[in-house]
């Protein structure tokens, strides 16, 4: 009897050794269901791990492609998996932790018929070898942790504070967000009652399944787009690494922090005794120094930070077109990659044409592999297809570009875009340079976007580019002479992180956040607000709820017509400030459950109160400094 105890327990060691992580993976999401923290740590685990660790044991990858690879693969399968199963069986927490389930089911079965060629060992042995790239990746992501804590849901006494590069479009995505975890799915515009979301939200949605899974966190936002910022870092460096490990790190560099010339403005300030920290030196819109730079995209361009790091990864795969695995990813990652970020889909899509063209003498069938892409991502392509137009017509330079072309571009993309040029014949390989040229011609010759402003955005993609290349070119002069231009490279991310430590916007007040949690709490899933069509709305940001209109450029960017929206804008002045039927037939157009009176409406309608509380069909159902009606009848 002894003897068979001591049997069993060796056996179940080696079970233990051999699918350990297979009964951690599958115990996790059912912990989950009792324990909220739990349930947060399984979901990164789950989004940001397991997919990955899956697949890429099927494919040819070196150790530092694997760890781009996981991240990216993870969080494009595992959002997509949720929206599917979401769609069959409605989005919920329950739902959420099944699929992570089924993630962890799969992971148990290939692991027991295909064995990885790298273990966690040799990610170890790496990370021990490589302790200054650690320190390098490591700054990156402090770095923007630290200005995201302080510019993004930034607590004071005041209120919430969403700043500096986020100011914005932050509130949007917190508005998706907040909308979906409280009912909204599939979902609608929260900031445009009323019309489907085509925009390329899946990022929001991927913070969203994260955030089910533990409760009301709007601090998970400026974290999460930390990790994603790192997760670039990771990828260019990896696309760099065939030019050298030197070349690599400065490619990393320059794709995460660098840009123009645009930090002459703070340093001349700063000369002048006429420094201010509010004052927004990193670029003008509209302006000369006209492009946003790369390190002010990466901290509030939330579809880009899903869509540059697949964007990089693809550009390292596509590389090489004679290894039939390698071209079936990147067809893979590209189609997931759609309704993450559509610029991004498009611009794999010119790399994987430019790749066929260098390959065309030596054309093999699964070259058009690549093509599963446009079958994966079909769905969100029909979908959005209404939204989408293609001009040929250089939208973008007539109405931005200022002054002389070249010298704008010169200053916009600075020493990097500089190197680029200067050693493009020196640096190996044609693919990256075709791809430079068409991205950076893109803007200047057709528009894709409903905003033709939104077209600079091919102008971040080109980014990684210019980074690979101009990092190489870095790599072949004399050290003191790079490092000199490399700080010059990276100067404008100065003017980006003062302006989002020095500038305080408030977002909300603690009145507002009140009313948005009392909202959450005490209305209907989905009910639509009337409200003013401001950037800020507790009602929507904080409560979930929908509302009719909001800051044009949203809807605007999002394929919604100009005369659509200005409509809906006249239509919300005419229910403040018009009579009671006028009132009545905007609620009956859009369906409208509540009526919301804070600072902005007081603001721009004074004496809609009186007016709102003499009509007796709306009921006064919050007041405090702020009202909240509630349509009766």
């Amino acid at each position: 009897m002894p003897f068979q105890t001591h049997k069993l327990e060796i056996v179940a060691s080696r079970v233990l050794h051999g699918h350990g992580l297979f009964f951690l993976l599958l115990l996790l999401p059912l912990v989950s269901l009792v324990s909220v923290h739990v349930g947060l740590l399984t979901a990164f685990v789950f989004t940001f791990i397991v997919p990955g660790l899956i697949l890429h044991r099927f494919f040819s990858l070196k150790l530092h492609e694997i760890i781009v690879f996981v991240p990216v693969f993870s969080v494009l399968v595992s959002t997509q998996l949720i929206y599917y199963l979401s769609q069959a069986f409605g989005y919920s927490r329950e739902i959420i932790f099944a699929s992570f389930i089924v993630l962890a089911v799969v992971y148990g079965l290939v692991k027991s018929r295909k064995t990885s060629a790298y273990t966690f060992r040799d990610f170890l042995q790496i990370v021990r070898l490589n302790k200054v790239l650690l320190l390098i990746f490591l700054m990156i992501f402090v770095i923007s942790a630290v200005v995201l804590y302080r510019s993004v849901w930034f607590e004071n006494d005041l209120g919430i504070v969403i700043t500096g590069s986020n100011w914005q479009d932050t509130p949007l995505h917190y508005e998706i967000i907040e909308s979906i975890n409280n009912g909204n799915f599939p979902p609608e515009m929260p900031y445009y009652a009323g019309e489907s979301i085509s925009y390329h939200y899946f990022v929001d949605f991927h913070t969203a399944i994260i955030e089910k899974t533990y409760g009301f966190l709007p601090k998970l936002l400026p974290f999460l787009n930390s990790a994603f910022i790192l997760v670039f870092a990771l990828s260019v460096y990896s696309l760099a690494r065939v030019n050298g490990k030197r070349a690599a790190i400065f490619a990393t560099l320059i794709a995460t922090f660098g840009w123009g010339l645009s930090y002459i403005g703070l340093f001349s300030a700063l000369t002048s005794g006429q420094f201010n920290p509010a004052t927004n030196y990193m670029y003008e819109y509209n302006g000369f120094f006209g492009l946003p730079p790369i390190f002010d995209n990466l901290l509030q361009q939330r579809p880009m930070l899903a869509g540059l790091p697949v964007f990089a990864f693809v550009l390292a795969l596509l590389r090489d077109m004679e290894d039939k695995n390698r071209v079936i990813l990147a067809g893979l990652v590209t189609g997931l990659l759609f309704p993450f970020n559509a610029v991004a889909f498009i611009c794999a899509y010119a790399a994987y044409f430019a790749s066929l063209l260098l390959n065309s003498n030596y054309f093999k069938r699964h070259h058009l592999y690549f093509l599963v892409s446009a079958a994966i991502a079909l769905p969100f392509l029909v979908s959005s297809a209404s939204s989408t137009s293609i001009t040929f017509a250089p939208l973008w330079a007539l109405s931005f570009l200022k002054d002389n072309p070249f010298l704008f571009y010169i200053v916009n993309l600075g020493v990097p875009f500089l190197l680029s040029l200067l050693f493009i014949t020196k640096v190996k390989g044609p693919f990256l340079k075709i791809i430079f040229v068409m991205l950076f011609l893109a803007p200047n010759v057709l528009s894709v976007t409903p905003n033709s402003w939104d077209m600079y955005k091919f102008f971040v993609f080109a980014w990684v580019p210019i980074a690979v290349l101009s990092g190489a070119a870095l790599a072949r002069i004399r050290k003191s002479l790079a490092l000199v231009l490399l700080l010059l490279s990276v100067l404008t991310t100065a003017s980006v992180i003062v302006y989002n430590v020095g500038t305080s916007s408030q977002a909300a007040s603690w009145d507002e956040y009140n009313l948005g949690m009392w909202v959450r709490d005490n209305t209907e899933e989905q009910a639509v607000f009337l409200t003013y069509y401001s950037i800020h709305c507790p009602s929507t940001m904080i409560g979930g709820r929908l509302r009719v209109a909001s800051y044009v450029n949203w809807a605007y960017g999002h394929g919604i017509a100009l005369d659509d929206i200005y409509k809906r804008f006249d239509d919300i002045d005419l229910a403040y400030k018009g009579s009671e039927d006028d009132l009545r037939q905007v609620v009956e157009t859009y369906n409208i459950a509540y009526i919301y009176v804070g600072s902005d409406e007081l603001s721009h309608y004074p004496g809609c109160v009186a007016k709102l509380n003499s009509i007796e069909w709306l009921e006064p159902i919050y007041s405090t400094t702020f009202q909240v009606y509630k349509v009766v009848y």
